[in-house]
Order: C-alpha cells, then structure tokens, then sequence
C-alpha cells in the first residue's frame, strides 16, 4: 500500500499506521508457538498482556497525537499524554511484581489453611482417643459430688433387670403349666410369654423395693398405723417371693446339703422356707444398703412427678455449682474457637490474594482507558497506581467521574 503512495505522503500515512509494522513480530514472539511448552507459557504469562497492551496504546497514541493540532491546552495535553505513558510503563512493572506477589500471597494463604484443616484434624483425633479417660475423670469427680445419683439408679435398673430375668426363667414353666390347664395342652408360651413375664417382674422388684422405702419413711415419720399396715405388705411380699422364687435357689442347693450331711438328710418345708428367707433377707439388705436407698426416692420422684428437691444438693464453689464447666472435648472446643479467628485470617488472607491477582492486569488495562479517554475528553479516566481491589471505583461513581470531566469542559 504504500509502494504506491508518494514520497511526502507515504511518510506520512507509515506515520498514521507506524504499529502495523511490528505488532504482527511482537504477538508471535510473546505467544511462541514454536518455543517449548515451559517456556511459551511463561511468554504468555508475563509479556502477552502487555504487549496486546502496548500495540493498543501505541494506536491510541496516533489519534491522540493528530488531536493536538486542534486542541487549546496543548502543553497540559501533551503533559498528560507523556504521563499515560509513564503510566503504562510503571503498570506493566507492577504487573510484573504483582504475578510476585500473587504467587507469594497464594502459597501463604495456602499454607495457612493447610495448617488450619491439619491442626484442627490432629486435634480431633487427639480428642477422640483421650476422650474415654476425660468422660472417667469427669465422671469420678463428679461421683464424689452431691446432686442425683446417677450411679445408683443405674445400678438399680441393673439389678431390677437381673433379677426379673432371673424370676422370669424361673416361672416361666410354671405359667406355662397353669395356662395349659386353661387352654386343653394346647398353649405354646415362647418368647412373647417371657417379655410379658419379663416386664411384669420388672414392676414386681421395683414395687418391693418401694414397700421398703415406704415403710422406712413411715417408721422415720412414727406413724404406727402406716408403719403396721406396710409391715403386713411386706411380709407378704417376703412371702410370695420366697415361696415362688428362693424357694427354686435353696432347691438348687438340696443336692449339696445331702452330699455333706448324708443320704437320710431330709431338709424339710420348714428348712426350706427359712433358708429361701434368708436369702431374700440377706439380699434385699445388701442391695438396699448398697444403691437402693440412693435410687428407689430418685425413681419415685419421677415415676409419681412429684418432683426431686435438688436445694443445697451441690456445694458452692465445687465444679458441678460453676458457670463455666470445661467441656469434655476440650481441644475440639479450643480448636472451634481458634478455627473462628483463623476463619477470619483467611478470608482476610483470600480478599488479599483476590487482590494481588486482579490489580496488576486492571492496572494495564486501566492504562489502556485512559489513553482513550485523554482522546475524547482530554483527562484521565482512573488514578494509577492501585494499591489494592478497594481503589477500583464502582461502575456508577466511574460514570459519574466522567461526566463531572464532561460538563467541566
């Protein structure tokens, strides 16, 4: 095109179209097609931008420089035209600097978070594995404190339990037999007869246990007509189950009396009763003493709702009386706490790395914007250098800017 142009003119057009003339050598070399892969990339990464940056203020330019031939204030003009480009060079740099730091900042921000999962990993396994010997200690040092006894009411579940288990295997033949009297032979039991007997039992041992406790209270309180009348329903009580259930352990112990005392031993009903009383005595004693004094008021307050008088039941200044209990997962809950502020380190660290990875390109192309609005409008658009993502202006306040330059020409 220009062979064919004048000698005056042909300057002058090379003049206009001067980028044409290298911007076709400068995008192939930047983008190294025939470069090995590492080292495209990194053409790519650090000269791409800005050279398409370049090309593009180098044809800005061109109007921009034509334009002062008409414009009034030249020398502001070619001032602020001059800085653009100062402003390119010094934006181009800090795009440089700023893959730097963007690399720097995300490897630290990575890092912190790697430490963050594994810290609080580690210390979650540490709690999981200490936690049987914190929930021990917790529960000794609360076992010597006054308030509900837990251990007791558990052991008098446990108890209560063993025994109708143990009233249960030996009645169940016995009921079978009754109900086979009712039903011509044809009753089967299984395992619903023995839940049934099970649960019934359950309430059997609980409500001797009550008489117990009620006949205490009434003999605590000397009410003698009460004190009489649940004399008479525990002896009955002693007298069912001695006679329907120890009776079956002393039974048990019929051969062994004899082995010792001769083939002509001969217990007797008499024998029999005593020892089975005695047993249910000695029993009853042993586990009354041992929890079901704690347990049975405990399980009558809730079974009857009337309540359980907890006043003055734990000590000032004892742990189970303060505010602030250590809680049993303690590194989990010192994690938790830690894990909330490092929460905000890394949105903080990740609103930073945002930053060091948009401000570098938007610095270039901000540069690139200027140039076109020191074209139409004779200012600058943006204020460079950005030191960070809150220096961008929001759409709305970029277009008012504009205008405000606009009616101020």
């Amino acid at each position: 095109m220009l062979e064919n142009l004048e000698s005056p003119w042909k300057y002058v057009v090379a003049a206009l179209i001067f980028p044409m003339f290298f911007q076709t050598d400068v995008f192939q070399f930047v983008w190294g097609a025939q470069d090995p892969l590492s080292l495209a990339l990194a053409k790519r990464i650090l000269l791409l931008f800005p050279a398409a940056a370049i090309v593009f203020c180098c044809w800005v330019s061109v109007p921009n420089i034509v334009s002062i031939i008409v414009r009034q204030n030249r020398r502001e003009f070619i001032s602020a035209f001059f800085l653009t480009w100062w402003d390119l060079g010094r934006s181009i740099f800090y795009f440089w600097g700023g893959i730097i730091r963007f690399v720097l900042n995300l490897f630290g921000w990575a890092y912190g978070l790697v430490r963050l999962v594994v810290t609080g990993s580690l210390l979650m396994a540490k709690d999981l594995l200490l936690f049987p010997m914190r929930a021990f200690g917790e529960v000794s040092n609360t076992s010597f404190q006054r308030g509900i006894p837990w251990p007791a009411i558990m052991m008098m579940v446990v108890w209560t339990f063993v025994e109708a288990a143990i009233f249960t295997f030996v009645m169940h033949d016995l009921v079978v037999n009754v109900m086979e009297s009712f039903s011509d032979g044809e009753f089967q039991g299984g395992i619903a007869l023995r839940i049934g007997l099970f649960v019934v039992f359950t309430f059997f041992v609980l409500g001797s246990y009550a008489v117990i406790h009620t006949l205490g209270q009434a003999m605590k309180e000397k009410r003698w007509g009460a004190v009489f009348a649940y004399a008479v329903i525990e002896i009955i009580v002693a007298a069912v189950e001695t006679v329907l259930f120890y009776r079956e352990f002393v039974d048990a112990l019929v051969p062994w009396f004899a082995q010792h005392a001769g083939d002509d031993f001969e217990l007797g009903i008499i024998g029999t009763l005593g020892i089975a009383f005695a047993v249910w005595f000695g029993i009853r004693c042993m586990t009354w003493f041992l929890f079901g004094a704690s347990a049975i008021p405990m399980l009558l307050a809730m079974i009857q709702r009337t309540g359980i008088d907890m006043t003055g039941s734990v000590r000032s200044g004892s742990p189970a009386a303060g505010k602030n209990q250590n809680p049993m997962m303690v590194y989990i809950h010192s994690a938790m706490t830690e894990f909330r502020e490092e929460m905000d380190w890394v949105q903080a660290k990740g609103d930073y790395v945002l930053s060091s990875f948009l401000v570098p390109p938007l610095q270039i192309l901000a540069v690139c914007i200027n140039f076109c609005t020191l074209l139409i409008g004779g200012n600058h658009l943006f204020q460079l250098p950005f030191r960070s993502f809150q220096d961008i202006l929001d759409t709305r306040d970029l277009i008012e800017k504009a205008r405000q330059s606009v009616r101020k020409d």
